[in-house]
């Protein structure tokens, strides 16, 4: 007998309230601490030209990733808008993207006076895929931003081998995949730059907001740091003659202290996050209308979150409903990820030169659920989670 689900008036599966992340300690506590105290017989050392923070960040973050360079800035929006700048491509260049990703990773593209090219997605990872990307290929193509969405990995042997072959930048979208591997490579070192969000809520953060962009080419990390530092250099106290439009993007000490901290912390954060998703992913194989993510061989995500298709053709109720159903039982999902493709948004739709179509983008979209197993998550939550989708799959699937 199908039991009765708690959005009919059955006993929920869960009834406690989902674990709470715990992002931060004493150390950030500290961090922050030592940096006021310093303040308060120098106000200048809040800003990275008169401390030693951020410098320290940059330095630690690129050693972290196996980088030789690391540029530091104030949100994941702005480390993409400095590998974009730094590349300094000629206005109305085309830049190949994910059609399913943030704005964030569009608008950079957009205010450097290029033109945003959306690819399609593989259907079961949601990220751009090699094949995609190659129709997208013109005359025009610059560069490639590839998207690792929820910490999944593109494909990115075959995408570098398109790159090569059509002499084209490879910029990584890694705000959602800190730490994450392909074949033995972490993401954000296998293209030419690579963009890390520092958001409270992802993998690791400086305290709110924050960015970092790393890089193996000197000349694209001196673009990127004239651009975020505003014409400020690094290597001297004064301001560089400005030779291409910059903006301000510096980030704080009180930042970078924190970010310091939690650079230390995070292969424990996606060591446990890795075990809960892959723990999920096996445990809900075995169900007919929802499947997890597919993860490419060779890969190891870092799960920002946990991607659950439902083969909404199978069920008798819309995926909103679906959704409601589970978060009734106590598992607090989130249904379609964003709304659209990216190249639907409006201020993008009326624009027709950007308004490319991607069938496999749109049809995932409309099947898709987001769970957070965060580090402070447990088996207790994977458990509750794969109780709550086998019921509510055996009162919502038609039947055959």
């Amino acid at each position: 007998m199908v039991e009765k689900l708690a959005l009919e008036g059955g006993e929920p599966v869960r009834r406690e309230p989902w674990p709470r992340r715990v992002q931060f300690g004493e150390e950030e506590l500290n961090a922050v601490i030592e940096v006021m105290k310093s303040s308060m017989e120098d106000s200048g050392k809040l800003w990275r030209m008169g401390g030693t923070k951020t410098k320290d960040f940059e330095t630690e973050f690129a050693k972290f990733y196996g980088s030789k360079y690391a540029a530091a800035s104030s949100t994941g929006t702005a480390a993409i808008h400095l590998a974009v700048a730094a590349c300094t491509f000629e206005p109305g260049s085309e830049v190949i993207t994910s059609s399913i990703t943030d704005v964030g990773t569009v608008t950079p593209i957009l205010f450097q006076n290029l033109v945003p090219i959306f690819a399609d997605v593989d259907p079961e990872t949601l990220n751009v895929t090699p094949e995609a990307i190659a129709k997208c290929i013109s005359e025009k193509t610059k560069a490639i931003i590839v998207v690792h969405l929820s910490g999944l990995l593109c494909d990115m042997d075959p995408i570098m081998e398109l790159a090569e072959e059509h002499n084209l930048m490879v910029i990584e979208d890694c705000a959602q995949a800190h730490y994450a591997e392909y074949k033995g490579r972490i993401a954000g070192t296998i293209g030419d730059m690579g963009c890390f969000s520092l958001m409270v809520g992802k993998h690791m953060t400086s305290g709110g907001e924050g960015g970092m962009t790393i890089t193996d080419n000197e000349e694209l990390w001196r673009k990127s740091m004239l651009f975020a530092r505003n014409m400020f250099t690094p290597w001297t106290r004064i301001r560089f003659d400005i030779v291409f439009p910059v903006l301000n993007y510096r980030m704080t000490e009180l930042q970078a202290a924190i970010g310091l901290v939690q650079l230390k912390k995070l292969p424990k954060i996606v060591e446990q996050r890795r075990r809960l998703g892959t723990k999920l992913a096996k445990s809900i194989s075995h169900l007919e209308t929802v499947k997890p993510a597919k993860v490419l061989k060779g890969t190891k995500p870092s799960y920002w979150f946990s991607i659950i298709h439902v083969d909404t053709d199978s069920i008798r109720v819309s995926l909103d409903d679906f959704a409601e159903a589970l978060r009734r039982e106590g598992i607090p999902v989130g249904a379609k990820y964003t709304g659209a493709p990216m190249y639907e948004y409006e201020f993008l739709k009326d624009r027709k030169i950007y308004a490319d179509s991607c069938p496999n983008a749109k049809k995932a979209l409309g099947g898709v659920l987001t769970l957070s197993l965060h580090e402070s998550c447990t088996e207790k939550e994977v458990e509750d989670a794969v109780k709550a989708l086998e019921k509510v799959e055996a009162n919502y699937r038609r039947n055959p």
